[in-house]
């Protein structure tokens, strides 16, 4: 593994200083540079961050790290001080950008310069994380982004990594800070494209079920914000050299490095924001949209800017011209699919120099609605409690549940009043009714379209029915259980609960215990005694053993079926 891969001493934050508005001078580059690319030396970048660390550089060299984009030079830091052979910018006890600290992208092109007309360069890979690591389960962790290699499409995957960094503590899976998944056999996790050419990526680490001595478990360490950073890598177009690295931090801030560092960051537009019409979700901060092409809006800085870019996940989705008031608005040219995504615009000056804003928006879209997992009592149940609740649980989070929307009638299609409440953690919606239910008979639940996703997809609205118990039992018999002595000639009888359909020959039954053989007999059953007689067709032998068996098989008029019931008795001489 090469050392940029293996360093673990980069600061995971950075104390943002000062913003201001200056402008991005463009400098020319001169034509008689001789520029490895990539070079003999290591140089990685950390856009989000707008950092860059190079190495392999003698103690009497004083390199000069350039940022360019179009050709153009957007960033400078001179004469920099080799320590331990590591020249940074933009990171504690390093150097600082010069003017205005640039904001570093994906494409942009990072030159170190060690003479006027010798250096190397590479270029910032477009590699993104959307979703953070995320816990799927109690030792299975995801983290999600994209990947788009110069010109489109996907990059090799042997050039993907991806990171979880904890803050202070190594993980018990493997005794080291860093959670790694690469294609590499044997490495911490796995990364992979989600699909035969898209660009998305999925990360997966398992078995994550050790504890540390604070009492966190490794998944949950890797999952939390606060405990861990999650990174996506560019390993540069030969990994196994290492020379050139792109890592994006998730949720790092860019500008200036402080207090060493006080250039302002190089301002850009605002922020995309989603117009009223693409924005669907129930809340206006939520950032969830149903749209496939949703449109953003928002402002330049520069008040003579000529045009503003969109980008979605690192790749051009639109522009549009900057109207008088200096406000921009731009609808995706591609549609997006289901999922996270990160937008982002650059605005474009008389000149031709883009800058990019400094934020990012982190949308949602959401084309499916919500559905119904499971229910409680299930569809078509019988033997259903009069007393417990029905539940629904939903695939995600939903909004717009009530009353109204979710309901219980008896058979003859009357509401019945009953409260309903929401847990958001297990996605479990709930309704109680105030009253015992009627036994035996059919009730039916139903869930509207007033109920939508947080995108405000509508739930297709469905209904299921369920019949209420109890079930038949028998609450009377003779003989009697484990009799002795009983009459070779008597009758045997099974006084049930209720009014019952079913009791014949095949469901009421008396076997010799011993042999397991059929006693030959005929049954009748009177339904208002509610009494069910069997009556032996032979006299039974002498100091026998017999079993009487009455079947789920027979039911009450709701179709709920009797508890199964057998019991035992002897025969006298």
């Amino acid at each position: 593994m090469n050392s940029a891969r293996n360093r673990q001493r980069l600061a995971t934050g950075i104390t943002a200083g000062a913003l201001a508005v200056l402008a991005v001078q463009a400098v020319a580059v001169p034509g008689s540079a001789v520029i490895s690319d990539p070079g003999a030396h290591i140089i990685t970048v950390f856009p989000e961050r707008d950092m860059v660390s190079a190495e392999g550089y003698a103690a009497g060299d004083r390199p000069t790290i350039q940022v360019l984009r179009g050709g153009a030079v957007i960033g400078t830091a001179s004469n920099l001080v080799p320590v331990a052979g590591i020249v940074e910018v933009n990171h504690p006890g390093g150097g600082c950008w010069e003017g205005t600290t640039p904001d570093i992208r994906s494409g942009d092109v990072i030159r170190v310069l060690t003479a006027p007309d010798v250096g190397d360069q590479t270029f910032v890979g477009n590699v993104i994380v959307t979703q953070p690591a995320t816990k799927v389960n109690a030792s299975t962790v995801v983290m999600k982004g994209t990947a788009v290699a110069p010109g489109g499409g996907q990059l090799p995957a042997d050039q993907l990594e991806a990171r979880v960094v904890a803050a202070n503590q190594s993980f018990v899976v493997n005794g080291r800070r860093t959670l790694r998944a690469s294609s590499v056999a044997g490495d911490d996790g796995t990364i992979a494209y989600d699909g035969p050419g898209v660009t998305t990526w999925t990360a997966t680490w398992t078995g994550l079920t050790g504890v540390g001595t604070d009492g966190v478990s490794d998944a949950d360490r890797a999952a939390s914000p606060t405990s861990s950073e999650s990174r996506g890598m560019w390993l540069g177009r030969n990994a196994a050299v290492g020379n050139e690295v792109t890592i994006f931090e998730y949720a790092a801030i860019g500008g200036p490095a402080g207090p060493e560092c006080t250039a302002p960051l190089a301002k850009g537009p605002s922020t995309p924001d989603l117009t009223a019409a693409s924005d669907t979700g129930r809340l206006n901060t939520d950032n969830i949209t149903r749209s496939t092409n949703p449109s953003f809006t928002g402002a330049a800085a520069l008040p003579d800017a000529a045009s503003v870019n969109l980008y979605i996940d690192g790749v051009a989705s639109g522009s549009a011209t900057v109207a008088a008031n200096g406000s921009y608005s731009i609808t995706s040219n591609r549609a997006l699919a289901n999922g996270r995504h990160t937008v982002t615009a650059g605005e474009v000056s008389p000149a031709g120099v883009e800058t990019r804003s400094v934020g990012s928006l982190a949308l949602t879209v959401d084309t499916v609605g919500p559905v119904v997992t499971t229910k409680a009592p299930a569809t078509n149940s019988l033997m259903a409690s009069q007393t417990a609740n029905v539940t629904a649980t939903f695939n995600e989070a939903i909004a717009g549940l009530g009353t109204a929307s979710f309901t219980l009638k008896n058979s003859a299609g009357a509401l019945i009043a009953a409260p309903v409440t929401w847990n958001a953690t297990t996605r479990v919606a709930t309704l109680n009714p105030t009253a015992t239910l009627a036994a035996d008979r059919k009730h039916t639940a139903g869930l509207t379209a007033g109920i939508t996703d947080l995108a405000g997809n509508p739930l297709a609205a469905s209904s299921w029915a369920f019949t209420t118990g109890p079930r038949p039992t028998v609450t009377g018999r003779t003989p009697a259980v484990n009799a002795t002595g009983v009459s070779r000639t008597a009758n045997v009888t099974a006084t049930i609960s209720e009014k019952v359909t079913g009791v014949s020959g095949g469901t009421f039954a008396l076997r010799n215990a011993a042999t397991g053989a059929l006693v030959s007999y005929a049954v009748s059953y009177n339904a208002t005694t509610r009494v069910a007689t069997l009556n032996p067709n032979v006299t039974l032998a002498a100091n026998t053993r017999y079993t009487v068996v009455l079947s789920t098989s027979i039911k009450d008029a709701a179709a709920n079926p009797l508890i199964g019931t057998s019991w035992s008795f002897t025969t006298g001489r």
